[in-house]
């Protein structure tokens, strides 16, 4: 699968529709195999291709927690999908439970310049992430609270100085930056937020 996004979904709502999804899940045994998408369709029912919707991907990752006296629930799942994320499949397994589920994601995919964050929840408030690669940068990549954290971890990692700049400027700098290494790489790239 080329070009490849990676999301995260955090999904609340009712217990009961929560659960379901997540002893689905299990079945289809989550944790131990990736667990394909349109395998979850056939299970809930939705003709993804009669509604032109895409299911190229899996979930490798889930985990679910619950309170049952605040009657509170929280699935967590990481996908990985072709060129972008797969929000419409979950509104149609959302619609499956009924309309029971609130789901935010994040979605990331650096080929295709895609930095996009749905948080009904509060789960996502970083403001950037950063894509890099390189012994230099070596697990640098991921969301950043703010601009200036992955600015100053930029710094500490090159030992170059703000000196100055704004932070706009600054970003711009860190994105144009030649590196010695061909294989070196380090982007601040802004989340939008929808």
């Amino acid at each position: 699968m080329a070009n490849i996004c990676d999301t995260q979904y955090k999904v609340t709502g009712s217990r009961k529709a929560v659960a379901d999804l997540w002893n689905t899940l299990q079945e289809l045994e989550v944790n131990s195999k990736d667990v394909y998408l349109y395998l979850l369709a056939e299970h809930y029912g939705i003709d993804y291709e009669k509604k032109g919707i895409s299911v190229r991907g899996h979930i490798y990752w889930a985990e679910y927690e619950e309170n049952v006296e605040d009657d509170f629930a929280l699935l967590s799942f990481d996908t990985e999908s072709a060129w972008s994320s797969c929000d419409l499949f979950f509104e149609e397994v959302n619609k499956a439970l009924g309309n029971e589920l609130s789901i935010s994601w994040r979605e990331v995919e650096p080929g295709c310049d895609i930095f996009y964050t749905h948080d009904e929840n509060d789960f996502f408030p970083e403001e950037c992430y950063v894509t890099a690669y390189g012994e230099l940068f070596e697990d640098c990549e991921g969301a950043y609270s703010t601009f200036g954290d992955a600015i100053k971890l930029w710094c500490e990692k090159t030992g170059v100085s703000q000196d100055g700049r704004s932070e706009q400027k600054m970003i711009d700098f860190v994105n144009e930056y030649e590196y010695e290494a061909d294989d070196t790489n380090f982007s601040i790239n802004p989340i939008t937020f929808g």
